[in-house]
């Protein structure tokens, strides 16, 4: 949006890293034109539909263009209407949402007479089409970059929580649910942007943008509420968060103007969601508007409004805490409520309607909740956590996901009580013109647009379990085998999937080892005996008969120890 975005991409070991040295605490990309769609309120659009542009820019403007990008590629939009609206004064621009070479998470450019250009990051997902049966995830108190105050020890230096956001956002990035929903206190202290060389809302921006899905933000105390043990002024943190998050009408000190919070609302399928700004005024900055906590009357009355006007969805609320206990989901005809604040998990996912509390990400909680959507029905889930060491979730690729391998297989591991029927993995291989062809998954589409094929595999992955994804060029067999190195009793077992023969190295080459293989109902099928440090299962029973496709389980006994490790044969 402004000249200050760097598009800066930096890994961050897991270590605490100095926040005052980080590349990430910088300046970040603060609105100025384009005040919807935006990172954290973002749009979802299917080809064909018609994506309104609010934007801010002189009356007289002309010359209205918008494009999406990703990556290398840039798709201009057609521009149907553009129209100047009043109270606030911004303009309309309405685009025509096309059909694009990947459906994906793009950015936005606007430009205009008068030499605006403007682009906007995370800011569109398109998708061939609109589940009626998906997920999406709650996430809460971030409190980036750490949660020590000002000025305390280690407020400038100490940058836990960035760790702990970026675990969960790891998870969420190979769950692949339909958007996530962040309900406030994304930083710990919103006046100390620009404060001693800190820019705690620039650092989380960038973090945000790590999302591959979008996310939906409201704001919370720690947001816009004003610490006055600090040095900057009143009303600096709701300026720092309108100055990134929006929106600039929203700074208005008239008592009758409309519109001074952030509450927003959207629809997918046949739920409404709506997200409405939460806060105390520590600061008591325009107390006359703000009071001393959220909802004002204002909001209230909004939200009235806004539930009037859709009747018949399914309504969830997300927002950060009700300060002042004003909402009663029955009597507003809200299904769901979601919100934080406490840090910790509250209310039953078995009561209807629901009002669920779900555990900070900060605090090395790593919490996040999967709240299931079956048409117009909700089930919510209990709270899962990313782990400390981020092996709750994870993936690994053999050789290494970067594209050099022309056959690459993923090991895919899922330690959480929940099953996943729509994960991610997102394939690089070498560029070219190729087709492919998976196993343990299902090819959804390849972007051939880049320096790179990126092969897109949806891939169902059952509670507590593991899956293993093969990807090959098709009709290439690849002339290396994949190694996968395993500890102690079998150094390694190889090719992973198979499908005639499995080759297992054993540690004893003195015959102690002994290995039984069990199909995935824990049934014993076959006993392998050999004296070599090599033993070769054929695929079939002790019986001789060929096994059916699907995972095993192979047992490896020597003396006291033993060793469990999954196969797919296909």
């Amino acid at each position: 949006m402004n000249k200050y975005w760097l598009g800066l991409i930096f890994v961050l070991t897991g270590v605490c890293l100095a926040a005052q040295t980080s590349p990430y605490n910088a300046l970040g990309d603060t609105l100025t034109v384009i005040q919807t769609p935006i990172l954290n309120v973002p749009a979802i659009h299917i080809p064909g539909e018609t994506m309104p542009i609010i934007c801010l820019a002189p009356s007289g403007t002309t010359g209205w263009t918008a494009a999406l990008s990703h990556k290398q590629k840039t798709i201009p939009l057609q521009i149907t209407g553009v129209q100047l609206l009043s109270n606030p004064s911004r303009w309309q621009v309405n685009a025509l949402i096309p059909t694009v070479p990947v459906y994906e998470l793009y950015d936005l450019r606007v430009t205009a007479s008068g030499g605006i250009s403007d682009l906007t990051q995370n800011a569109v997902q398109i998708i061939p089409t609109r589940k009626s049966s998906y997920y999406f995830i709650h996430i809460s108190d971030t409190h980036l970059p750490s949660n020590i105050f000002y000025p305390d020890t280690g407020y400038n230096t100490d940058s836990t929580a960035v760790n702990d956001l970026r675990a969960v956002i790891d998870d969420i990035n190979l769950l692949n649910p339909e958007f996530v929903l962040l309900t406030g206190d994304l930083v710990n202290e919103g006046e100390l942007e620009g404060f001693n060389n800190m820019y705690v809302f620039g650092w989380a921006q960038r973090l945000l943008a790590e999302l591959q899905v979008p996310v939906f933000m409201t704001a919370g105390n720690h947001d816009v509420g004003g610490w006055n043990s600090t040095p900057p002024p009143q009303g600096s943190s709701r300026r720092n968060w309108w100055r990134y998050f929006g929106w600039k009408w929203l700074d208005n000190e008239s008592t009758s103007w409309p519109l001074h919070t952030q509450d927003y609302s959207f629809t997918y399928g046949n739920v409404h969601y709506i997200g409405m700004e939460a806060y105390d005024n520590y600061d008591s900055w325009r107390y006359m508007i703000y009071g001393a906590e959220s909802f004002t009357a204002q909001q209230l009355t909004w939200l009235n409004t806004e539930l009037s006007l859709h009747p018949q969805s399914t309504k969830v609320l997300f927002q950060h805490y009700d300060f002042q206990s004003q909402l009663n989901l029955t009597g507003l005809g809200l299904d769901m409520s979601l919100s934080g604040h406490t840090h910790s998990n509250y209310g039953s996912i078995y009561t209807y309607p629901y009002n669920l509390r779900t555990r900070s990400t900060c605090s090395g909680n790593r919490a996040y909740r999967v709240i299931r959507v079956d048409d117009d029905t909700l089930q919510p889930l209990t709270t899962i956590y990313a782990g400390s060491n981020g092996s709750n979730f994870n993936v690994n690729y053999y050789p290494s996901n970067s594209a050099v391998a022309d056959s690459v297989m993923a090991i895919m591991s899922n330690n959480q009580p929940i099953a996943f029927e729509n994960a991610l993995l997102k394939f690089r291989m070498p560029s070219g013109g190729y087709t492919y062809t998976a196993t343990g998954g299902q090819i959804q589409q390849v972007d051939y647009t880049t320096g790179e094929n990126t092969v897109y595999v949806k891939v169902n992955i059952p509670a507590n379990n593991v899956v293993y994804i093969s990807l090959k060029v098709s009709g290439v067999e690849s002339s290396d085998e994949l190694l996968i190195p395993a500890p102690d009793l079998v150094t390694s077992f190889y090719p992973n999937p198979f499908r005639d023969q499995l080759r297992l190295q054993v540690s004893d080459a003195k015959g102690k080892t002994g290995l039984r293989i069990y199909n995935i109902r824990g049934e014993q099928i076959r006993e392998l005996k050999t004296d070599q440090s090599e033993l070769v299962w054929d695929g079939k029973s002790d019986n001789g008969t060929i096994c059916p496709a699907g995972v095993y389980l192979i047992r490896a006994s020597s003396g006291n120890k033993s060793q469990t490790i999954k196969v797919l044969k296909y």
